[in-house]
């Protein structure tokens, strides 16, 4: 037997005004774009494997998971998304991962250096408290 080899796409949901975040949300605006672009072909390719794995609405980071191949045709339709929940937003790809263990470490990584740049903008010791109780939260660790 064949192990099903899967894909893991990392995104960051950037809306223009707060937002939400929420699995279903996330999955509706991507099955739609790609029904919008592919048609009912890449509906049917894509729904067979296609999980939203973890969306955090802190971090506005997902990962969505997808058998190999029909992850080119989400992958080409992420860029396209243009609302989630009826409200504006940018998904940009962040990271194309083959396990979702190296997507952890990607995201681990992207944390720590947007809390360094965050960090050297803070002027008053309580901001700099409140980032030190962000970096206790446990998905940055």
């Amino acid at each position: 037997m064949v192990r099903c080899k899967r894909r893991y796409f990392v995104v960051e949901v950037v809306p223009e005004k707060s937002l939400d975040l929420t699995w279903y949300g996330l999955k509706n605006a991507i099955v739609d774009t790609v029904r919008r672009l592919h048609g009912d072909f890449g509906v049917a390719a894509t729904t067979l494997g296609f999980q939203i794995k973890y969306c955090n609405a802190d971090t506005l980071i997902a990962f969505i998971s997808s058998t190999r191949g029909p992850h080119q045709l989400i992958a080409m339709a992420l860029p396209h998304i243009k609302t989630i929940l009826n409200q504006p937003v940018v998904v940009r790809t962040l990271h194309l991962a083959a396990s979702m263990r190296h997507g952890f470490l990607f995201v681990k990584k992207h944390h720590e250096e947007k809390i360094q740049e965050l960090e050297g903008k803070l002027k008053t010791h309580a901001e700099k408290e409140h980032w030190q109780h962000v970096k206790k939260k446990p998905y940055l660790r």
